[in-house]
Parts: structure tokens; sequence; C-alpha cells
């Protein structure tokens, strides 16, 4: 393999990918709140965060030729203004350009829908420093949010390859479901600082477990800080991998590339079983997280896309019998063979949850129904978390507690608590209108819709933000947990409509 400049920064691209959900880093600054360490307050300099920094640095040039030639679908408006328009003011406006040369390429750049709406965001979370009662940790989030934007720039610079990056993510997520699988077995775990974990004993207070007749059952938390948060990884991971496994089959049916450097690592593996097999041990990790939002997430999405999928071979097969171009032999059906693997891929995940809900009946059926006094107690403090944003709303609706400032505000409200008390409301919807205000709010939503209607079937476009905003109407920690928060932009940068290298 010849090295270059160019191989090695998008293989840091790649590396930086693989790092996200690894929990390694430096804290800065350890709060406590009523003798106990505020998570929420904590600031703390993650190994990708030193990582996206140094991609950013030695990518100024690129990142600012990216600026200068991101394609729009509007023309230049002085050069229209000068062909439709020759009167006074054309001139006029003709001698003042060169006042604006430096920012055109700029303006021209924030025609692109997402990104301007970005800077809206990123800028109102800047201001929100001003009312925060926190201005250190406002400031600390919004350099997530710019992290997020700094990803996306680099995505659009650095165009790297879709399958390489979910081969980073598949490998990143089957390590963490191998982990939370031993987890899940040994009903053990233990402490590392330097892969950033805690110990989660059985017996204590705090720690997730699912509480049956037969005793309390430790949830896969892997490295992630909750088996909730593993779950909305695994889910994301468990979805790439159903890429790749469509990807598969379109290379075993057409052109393949075979002068991937990275792809011709797993040459020996270029077969379905390969990412079945890989897809098993991801969904086994998700089971065991026992997180409900998450399988509810799979499932709704698996369902909705083999819905789609379905629908557009019924459609192609009803145009091409009412065809009467009957010269030639027609071609397949365009998706049908996709149709098929997808079949596959939900006749599996049904069959794994079937025989681990088999196996692991009582703790399902606890998770399912929330019978137990613990499932219970999380329903009730997830509803009381919703009174309590609905009553600091009733004070900041308009310009929001600052960013990353809930919790600082609600441990001002209700003072004296223990620090686990203090807990983001369960839907990030929720969550930013209370950060952010109604502005942000009405901003992150139409984020989300620009994101959202660009194909929004189409798996390596919105197949997954739809498990996100599922997820997002049940817990928090996509806008709560650094590596989430920041794969959460990687997945938005994924969908965006700017041409990059697909398979």
């Amino acid at each position: 393999m010849k090295w270059s400049w160019v191989t090695i920064r998008e293989y840091l691209f790649y590396l930086l990918i693989f790092s996200l959900p690894w929990q390694t880093r430096w804290i800065i600054r350890d709060p406590y709140l009523g003798g106990e360490v505020w998570e929420y307050g904590r600031i703390s300099l993650y190994g990708w965060d030193i990582l996206l920094v140094i991609l950013v640095v030695i990518n100024l040039p690129l990142l600012w030729q990216t600026i200068k030639n991101v394609k729009t679908q509007s023309a230049d408006w002085r050069t229209k203004f000068k062909v439709d328009c020759h009167c006074e003011e054309s001139r006029q406006a003709g001698r003042r350009g060169n006042l604006m040369a430096q920012f055109t390429r700029l303006l021209r750049f924030t025609r692109n829908d997402f990104f301007i709406i970005f800077l809206l965001l990123l800028l109102l979370s800047l201001t929100s420093i001003l009312w925060s009662g926190d201005r250190l940790l406002a400031m600390v989030w919004s350099l997530r949010l710019l992290e997020g934007g700094l990803l996306w720039l680099l995505f659009l610079a650095i165009k790297p390859k879709l399958k390489y990056i979910f081969v980073s993510l598949v490998a990143a997520g089957v390590i963490q479901a191998l982990w939370g699988i031993w987890q899940f077995l040994s009903q053990s775990t233990f402490a590392n600082k330097w892969l950033g974990v805690a110990i989660h004993p059985l017996t204590q207070g705090g720690t997730s477990v699912v509480l049956t007749e037969a005793g309390r059952w430790l949830r896969a938390y892997a490295g992630q800080v909750h088996p909730n948060v593993l779950g909305g990884l695994l889910i994301v991971t468990c979805l790439v991998t159903v890429w790749l496994y469509f990807n598969r089959h379109r290379e075993e049916g057409g052109k393949t590339d075979r002068r991937g450097d990275l792809w011709r690592l797993l040459r020996f593996a270029r077969n379905d079983s390969f990412f079945l097999w890989l897809y098993i041990i991801q969904l086994v990790g998700l089971f065991f997280t026992f997180s409900r939002g998450a399988w509810l997430a799979l499932f709704l999405t698996l369902g909705l896309w083999w819905w789609n999928n379905k629908r557009s071979v019924i459609a192609r097969s009803e145009a091409t019998t009412q065809s009467h171009q009957i010269a030639t032999p027609l071609p397949p059906i365009e998706g049908s063979a996709r149709n098929d693997s997808l079949g596959v891929i939900v006749i599996v995940t049904i069959f794994v949850f079937i025989i681990l809900g088999s196996i692991y009946w009582q703790p399902t059926m606890g998770r399912i129904f929330g019978g137990s006094k613990l499932e219970q107690q999380s329903i009730e403090d997830r509803a009381g978390s919703v009174k309590e944003s609905s009553s600091l709303l009733e004070q900041v609706w308009w310009k929001g507690t600052g960013m990353g400032n809930y919790t600082y505000v609600l441990s001002q409200h209700n003072p004296g608590l223990k620090a686990w008390y203090y807990q983001p409301v369960h839907n990030i919807f929720l969550l930013v209108l209370t950060e952010l205000g109604v502005i942000g709010l009405l901003l992150f939503l139409w984020l989300l819709w620009v994101r959202l209607k660009i194909k929004p079937f189409l798996i390596h476009n919105s197949l997954f933000i739809i498990p996100i905003i599922i997820i997002s109407l049940f817990d928090h920690y996509w806008w709560t947990v650094p590596s989430m928060f920041l794969l959460f932009w990687l997945i938005m940068a994924v969908g965006n409509p700017q041409k990059t290298n697909t398979p």
C-alpha cells in the first residue's frame, strides 16, 4: 500500500470514528453535589477530542477549500443580479462587490440549509453562555456542538468512503457487544481508568439492574456509562452491519471495487455468514442491555424499511407488467434481492430475541411489562422529570437555562439532594427546549427535517436517524453523553446531500 498524506488523514478519520465509543478521558473538573460526584457537571477531555483537533489542524487548508467549493442549488447572488438587471442599482452593487469579495464564498456556502441552520444553533448556544448559571459548563457544551460541525466539515473535506466508516463503527460495536455479553453472563464488571469505566456492583444502589423474583440481573454496560447508552450505540452499529450486508450483495451482483486497502483485509469474509454473525453478536449485546427504547427503535426501523422496500418492489413489478416493451428480455426487478435479504435480517432478529427471551424470560418479561418496584420507580422518575422540565419552562421557555445547564438549574430549584437525583428530562426535544428555548428547539427540529427529507428511507441516509428520533422520545443521552453527542453529528453528516465517496 502506498501511503500518502491523503491516505493518512483519511485513515485518521476512520480511527476517530472507531474511537468514539471509548470513554478514555482526563477529568478536568470534578464537581460535587450533596456529597456525590455531579456527573453532568463534569468537564473532561476525551481521547477522540484530541484526535479531532489534530485532524482539524492538519486539514485547515482543505477545510477552507471545502468552504469555497461547496456547490449549491442557487447561483451566486451577485452574478444573478448582474445578468438579470442592467440598472443603476446593478452598477452600484458591482462597485460594492469589491468590499464583499472576502465573504462571498462564505455566503454561497451558507446557502446549504444544513450549514446555515447549524450556524444559527451554534450561535444561540454560544449566546446562552451569557445567562447560564454555570458559564464554564455552557461554554464546554457549546464547544462540543462546534465539534459536531467540525466533524461534518471534515466529512465533506476528506470525502471518506462510507463502507470504511461503517467498518470502523462495526469493529467498535462488536468489541462493545462482546464486552457487554461477558458482563451479563458473568454478572460482574471491572474498573479501568484507561478505558474510562467504573465498577458497577450488582448489589449496590444506582447500578442498572432488572429486578425479578429470582433476584437482581445486571444489565450490560460494556464501556458505556449506562446500559441504555450501550443500547443506542449498538442500534447504530447493528444497522451499519445491515448496510454492509446489503452492500456485499450489491458487489456480488455487479462490479466489485477490489482496490480498497481496508476492504482487502476482509477478503476472507466476503460471504453473507460473516456479516450475519457480526450482526448476531451485536444483536445479543443489544438484548442484554435490556433497553426497551433501543429494542423498540430496532424493530420499528427494520419494519419501516422492509415495508418501504416491499412497496417499492410491488410498484416496480406493476410498472413492468404494464410495460409494452417485450422485444428484449426484462432485467430483474431492482431491489428485490435486497428486500429478500432484509427479510433474512428481520427473521434473524426475531429468532434471536425469541431464543434469548425464552432463556431469560424473567428479566425479559420484567422489562417489557414493568411489574417490579424498580420498573415502577423508573416510570415514575421519568414522569417526574417531565413535570420538573415543565416547571423550569414556565420561567425560561423563551431563552432556556443555557447549553448543558439543565441539571445545574434543577439543583438550584431543589437544593440539598444527592447528585444522582438531578437527571436531565428523558426526552431530547423537551431538553433542547429547556436549555435553548423555543428558538433552539425550532432550529433543532429544522435540522432534523432537513436531514430526514433527503431520501428518507435510503439506508445510508435516514435509516440511522429514524431510531435516534424514536429513542429521543424516551431518553436524553444523544444530547448529554459527549461520545453519543458526537456520534449523533456523524450520523447527521453521513446523510448530508453533498457528494461523497460511496461504494
